[in-house]
């Protein structure tokens, strides 16, 4: 009886755990709707195979399709995948050790973004781009559509990371 009682409790645990990682419930519709206008008529939850960390997303389409959002999440697989998991892919994005390329076209530099988690990027152009947030051992990416120049969106990804983050925190 001990056993399964330990074993039962066990997977309850990583039951737990899973869904505090499901990031369909990192933002609720009211925050999405007052961000963005209007609430998601749809979420749609996907992961994506990235071979040494899990990227799990979730797209939240808002009734005019351009409003939608995105939060992703990519989370450490095991205590082994410290070799290279979010935290290094985090490095090798925002910090690389790499010199530019003479003739190479640059890109828009990562835009650094304070207060957030333990470091936060805006990553995009003047219409489009996402809001990335390193916390711990995983990191966070908030993308938001609709109206506005660049710092509105960034505004607005702001306070849906925030958000997601205090839920992450619990």
């Amino acid at each position: 009886f001990i056993i399964f009682l330990l074993l039962s409790l066990g997977v309850t645990a990583q039951a737990t755990v899973e869904k505090k990682f499901e990031p369909c419930l990192l933002l609720t519709n009211s925050e999405i709707q007052v961000v963005q206008g209007q609430a998601p008529a749809q979420t749609i939850a996907s992961e994506q195979p990235s071979g040494t960390f899990r990227f799990t997303q979730c797209y939240f389409r808002t009734p005019e399709f351009s409003s939608s959002v995105s939060v992703a999440l990519g989370l450490p697989l095991a205590a082994d995948s410290k070799r290279f998991g979010p935290r290094q892919y985090w490095q090798k994005q925002f910090h690389p050790q790499v010199k530019a390329v003479p003739g190479r076209k640059k890109k828009e530099p990562p835009k650094p973004i304070t207060g957030l988690g333990d470091e936060a990027f805006w990553v995009g152009d003047p219409k489009t781009g996402a809001l990335y947030v390193l916390k711990g051992e995983f990191f966070l990416r908030v993308s938001v559509g609709g109206p506005g120049d660049q710092t509105e969106k960034i505004k607005r990804a702001r306070v849906l990371a925030s958000h997601a983050l205090k839920r992450l925190d619990r």
